[in-house]
């Protein structure tokens, strides 16, 4: 019995994960902020790539709420999630391998949706 909730427990997490972040990101730190760190890292065009962030984690992580498509859904929170670990958290080793782990957690939530009988 706690395995079956305790893979329906974990997908609601990783969706709020991404959720919550890319609402933090609109609403309280505002795009801005968020350009503004896309552009202490060097990336080019980070108005244009802010707004991916933030859309990205809203949408993906409703997604991964719903339980819609997993299989591809968990991709781009990977990609993030690895992304941040080597550009914002680099000099944080803890904060580094939190998100390792957080990008291992949505790739083994897509391979075990594959898994599963349809």
């Amino acid at each position: 019995m706690f395995n079956k909730h305790a893979g329906t427990v974990n997908r609601i997490l990783l969706g709020l994960v991404m959720l919550v972040h890319g609402l933090m990101k609109l609403f309280v730190m505002k795009p801005a902020a968020v350009v503004g760190m896309l552009s202490g890292f060097g990336f080019p065009a980070p108005s244009f790539f802010a707004w991916v962030l933030i859309l990205s984690e809203i949408v993906f992580g409703i997604a991964i709420l719903l339980k819609w498509k997993l299989e591809c859904t968990v991709w781009p929170p990977v990609v993030i999630l690895v992304v941040a670990s080597f550009t914002a958290h680099w000099a944080n080793w803890g904060n580094m391998l939190v998100h390792l782990a957080l990008a291992s957690n949505y790739f083994m939530l897509g391979v075990n949706h594959m898994k599963q009988p349809k």
